[in-house]
């Protein structure tokens, strides 16, 4: 965050990723939606954006579509794109560089979770997991009769989700005035609990069977075997996370899943909780669910309970 006045700040983030989906505009779409969460996630606003374009100079009709897959998104979201830089490249690649404006005091850091909060989530858990399965023919599970086609509906849905943007959501935690909030990215669900749980040193408790799933991303991460970043992400979450007994198999290694354009994780105290569910379901964020809840550090920064 960066003081322009004593009221006013400007946040920034950048990101860029190769593509999720092969429908070049919808690339486009949820590349420029994932690179405004880190905006929404502190609740600001997106003002303007620059664009990052790395493709083969062979496929400049799919660069095209990319790049209004991504305007589409930035202007829908109130904010502009004033530009940007294009470069040669063999594998394509897409993303923004984002500014968004908020007033100091409407400022949510990843910080603040407090014991006695809630934990909300707003967007179903599994993008990585169904993605790779769908481009690569099913997946783990492939041969199972009836996968294809459960396959294909969580992939539609999943890609929905993807490109649909943190916005609502972030208007509702603000108006509610929460304690803490993180988008789910990359770290996966438990990744980015226990950065949250770190940094605010308090012990975040979730409840797999609560956290909102696509259909099949339970099955697939039981049928392993783990993906690299899901297996980073366990690695790296191992030292400060327990599971308790009880919890479905493959939970652990579903919540480690990298992804792509995820909801927030919320951190609000119980006696707003349902407050934020109400204005989250108004907003149209249909899977946000309560996933448990925060305590006060035991040994353990992250427990995961069934």
């Amino acid at each position: 965050m960066f003081l322009i006045s004593k009221s006013l700040a400007i946040v920034q983030s950048v990101d860029v990723f190769t593509p999720i989906v092969d429908d070049a505009y919808m690339f486009g779409r949820i590349a420029a939606v994932n690179a405004m969460s880190d905006i929404y996630a502190v609740g600001a606003k997106p003002v303007c954006a620059l664009n990052i374009l790395m493709f083969p100079c062979g496929l400049i009709d799919e660069a095209a579509a990319t790049l209004e897959g991504g305007a589409d998104a930035v202007r829908e979201a109130g904010a502009v794109i004033l530009g940007g830089h294009s470069v040669d490249d063999p594998i394509p690649k897409y993303g923004l560089a984002v500014t968004g404006a908020m007033r100091r005091n409407e400022l949510v850091s990843h910080q603040g979770a407090r014991p006695g909060d809630i934990l909300i989530l707003t967007k179903k858990i599994g993008t990585g997991l169904i993605t790779s399965a769908f481009r690569s023919g099913g997946g783990a599970m492939a041969d199972i009769r009836g996968w294809k086609k459960t396959l294909a509906a969580s992939h539609k849905e999943a890609v929905v989700s993807m490109a649909r943007p943190n916005m609502a959501a972030s208007q509702a935690m603000v108006k509610t005035m929460v304690n803490a909030c993180t988008d789910i990215t990359g770290f996966g669900l438990l990744g980015h609990a226990r950065n949250m749980a770190e940094q605010s040193g308090a012990c975040l408790v979730i409840n797999a069977s609560a956290v909102p799933r696509f259909n099949g991303a339970l099955e697939l991460a039981a049928a392993g075997p783990p993906g690299g970043g899901m297996t980073r992400n366990m690695k790296w979450i191992k030292p400060n996370f327990k599971i308790e007994k009880g919890a479905p198999p493959g939970s652990a290694e579903m919540l480690c899943d990298p992804q792509t354009s995820g909801g927030l994780l919320i951190s609000v105290p119980e006696n707003k909780s349902q407050a934020l569910m109400n204005r989250l379901i108004e907003g149209g964020d249909f899977s946000s669910a309560i996933i448990g809840h925060v305590e006060s550090p035991s040994g353990s920064c992250v427990r995961l309970l069934p």
